[in-house]
């Protein structure tokens, strides 16, 4: 039976492919799914640092017989070492400069098995999918008052735009300091996707709906 693995920048990614996404594929009837961290160096996970760190894990990874390799990789700060990045700069939309990216990634890797994904504009966006899942989080209503404003100024989490002060992760960062609180990525991230559910950041994020109905399509067609 094919494997899916997703490869990913750090541990909240890892929880969330290994908990939140094999629970949703699990449902589909596709069970053999998992994620593993970008090793930078001999015992060191995690971070996107550098592009040849993720080429050398994919090269090991797709030595593996029936097997689907994917990403899931954040758009903002990404690093300049990944393939067509100056190429991206000729283009304007940021789905334009990410597809730039992708076919980069695609041709340099050049494996039909490997399926890369980046996230707009990170992986925090699909946290703006609903205010249900702050509001869960955290007591202060100033809080939840305050990710709800952004919310309602976005139909889609994922143009919430890509600026060092007024990317996702930044914002709730923001919020959460004003509120004498700090962001724990790993276990408030993950908790606030599992109140949230998946269906719903699907129905909100049309990238990354894309990226898993892909997924999904590609999985059971191996299981028919």
């Amino acid at each position: 039976m094919r494997r899916l693995l997703i490869i990913v920048e750090g541990q909240s990614e890892e929880e969330f492919v290994n908990i939140s996404l094999r629970n949703y594929f699990i449902r589909k009837g596709i069970y053999n799914i998992s994620a593993i961290k970008i090793q930078t160096s001999r015992g060191q996970k995690g971070g996107f640092v550098r592009y040849d760190y993720l080429k050398n894990n994919l090269k090991k990874i797709l030595l593996e017989p029936n097997i689907i390799v994917s990403t899931l990789l954040d758009f903002f700060q990404i690093p300049t070492s990944v393939p067509n990045y100056k190429e991206m700069n000729q283009v304007v939309s940021t789905d334009d400069k990410i597809d730039v990216l992708l076919k980069g990634m695609r041709d340099d890797i050049n494996d039909s098995r490997f399926i890369p994904y980046i996230q707009k504009y990170e992986f925090e966006a699909l946290l703006f999918s609903s205010n249900e899942g702050f509001k869960e989080m955290y007591d202060k209503p100033q809080i939840y008052q305050s990710t709800k404003a952004i919310i309602d100024n976005y139909d889609n989490p994922e143009e919430i735009n890509n600026h060092p002060n007024t990317a996702p992760s930044k914002r709730l960062i923001n919020i959460l300091a004003e509120n004498e609180e700090k962001y724990d990525k790993v276990y408030a991230g993950n908790l606030i996707v599992e109140t949230i559910g998946i269906e719903t950041i699907l129905e909100k994020c049309p990238r990354f709906k894309a990226w898993i109905d892909h997924l999904e399509k590609l999985m059971l067609e191996e299981l028919k």
